[in-house]
């Protein structure tokens, strides 16, 4: 059975290249029908931190990768003190200065095969001693890992390529340890957009910061799959379709470009295949967040309409940031115009008559609403292009969006009559 593990060290923000790591175990294990194994790597005790344990646990909830086991490797210290000093009782490891070292091979060579990129071959007598215990009695990083690793019968390490030279120190280990040596596969780092190591100054965020924009969790999945896999030519995949599809031989081989806006665009195509439903509920808190509409605001709203301007809206939505400042207009409040349109005095007169008209439309709906558009337009011999800008505007603050009875219907007659009589009155000026 695969059995595979995310092993972070609680030392920071939970960036996207743990992320992808975590992703890329998860979605082996889960094609596998396999183990996934969260493994808190809190050895450094000067620099590991609860919050950041917490955030790693929160960010991986949110992304929806659970985990089958956990463990802390500070839980776990009699475990490796029993393996160093069997290393250390059969000379496999020796004192010196109050510290525990392994005693590296001075011939031969250790070759790492990787998934990934073949065979690395490392000299052994290029390699040095080094220590697994420190004179504190603490043991260090290389040690633990490749303990655990056996003792949890790890089968693949999948982790990034900046651990490759680390993989032959490992490999040794678990040869003295007298234990499998797992499966290595090395991916490729993330870059910025000027091909170097991603970091802050790329602009780039925690996974959370990336919820608290709006981004959805099947979105940041999708994009971070396709960072460094594909398969063929398709972009956009459901979690359970990744699941089904993901395979180590289709990993890539190039450093991966993270691109804001690629991340943006991929969350706009989740966004229009979401269920309305669902996003009625995620967008809320954004609303709220504006600080014009109220959490009382929202409770009393008819979901059904809101459910329904929803799903005119996100087309034109990158985040739920985004579609929660259009939701706006759903509501008695002064909404944001994007743009102006001066409204000439004839023109006013045409949207007053059918502000006024719109008031008593029962039900209103796109049909019964252009209806009676249609019906003051002919009257007065004018055409809706005389009025559908401005009415757009002064009514959503939006000067494109869906078709303009749609998305009058959801905003309903009171706000819409009273925005247009406002904005036609004021000659275009409203706010």
């Amino acid at each position: 059975m695969v059995r595979v593990r995310f092993a972070p060290s609680p030392t920071g923000y939970f960036h996207v290249g743990s992320a992808r790591a975590a992703l890329f175990n998860w979605l082996y294990a889960r094609h596998c029908r396999g183990t996934f194994v969260l493994r808190i790597e809190d050895t450094d005790r000067e620099r590991s931190t609860d919050e950041s344990i917490a955030q790693i646990e929160e960010s991986l909830r949110w992304m929806g990768l659970d985990w089958d086991e956990y463990y802390r490797q500070t839980d776990r210290t009699d475990v490796h003190a029993e393996a160093a000093e069997d290393l250390l009782k059969r000379g496999l490891a020796y004192e010196f200065e109050g510290a525990w070292w392994f005693r590296v091979p001075t011939e031969g060579e250790t070759v790492v095969h990787d998934e990934l990129l073949g065979d690395v071959v490392y000299r052994n007598d290029h390699l040095k001693d080094f220590v697994i215990r420190r004179s504190d009695g603490t043991f260090i990083y290389h040690f633990v890992v490749v303990v655990d690793d056996a003792d949890m019968g790890i089968t693949h390490v999948i982790r990034g390529d900046d651990h490759l030279n680390n993989a032959p120190k490992h490999i040794l280990l678990f040869e003295a340890l007298g234990r499998p040596v797992p499966r290595f596969l090395h991916m490729p780092m993330i870059l910025g957009i000027d091909r170097a190591k991603l970091s802050k100054r790329h602009g780039a965020a925690s996974v959370l910061e990336y919820r608290d924009q709006g981004f959805l969790p099947e979105a940041m999945i999708n994009f971070l799959a396709r960072l460094s896999w594909s398969h063929g030519d398709q972009e956009v995949f459901t979690v359970e379709e990744l699941i089904e599809l993901f395979t180590l031989d289709e990993i890539n081989k190039s450093g991966a470009v993270f691109e804001d806006s690629k991340l943006r665009w991929m969350n706009q195509q989740h966004l229009k295949r979401a269920d309305p439903n669902r996003l009625l509920d995620l967008v809320e808190p954004f609303v709220v967040a504006g600080g014009r509409v109220t959490d009382e605001m929202w409770a009393i709203a008819d979901r059904s309409r809101l459910a329904h301007a929803v799903d005119l809206l996100r087309d034109r939505s990158q985040t739920l940031s985004n579609l929660g400042r259009l939701m706006e207009m759903l509501f008695p409040v002064e909404i944001h115009r994007d743009d102006q349109v001066a409204v000439p005095a004839a023109q006013a007169e045409l949207m007053i008559a059918i502000a006024g008209a719109l008031e008593t439309v029962d039900p209103f709906t796109p049909e019964s609403i252009e209806r009676s558009v249609r019906e003051i337009l002919a009257a007065k011999d004018a055409k809706l292009k005389d009025v559908a800008l401005a009415t757009r505007i002064g009514v959503t603050g939006q000067r494109a969006g869906p078709g303009l009875f749609e998305i009058l219907a959801p905003i309903g007659p009171r706000l819409v009559s009273g925005r247009m009589r406002a904005f036609a009155e004021s000659g275009g000026n409203a706010e």
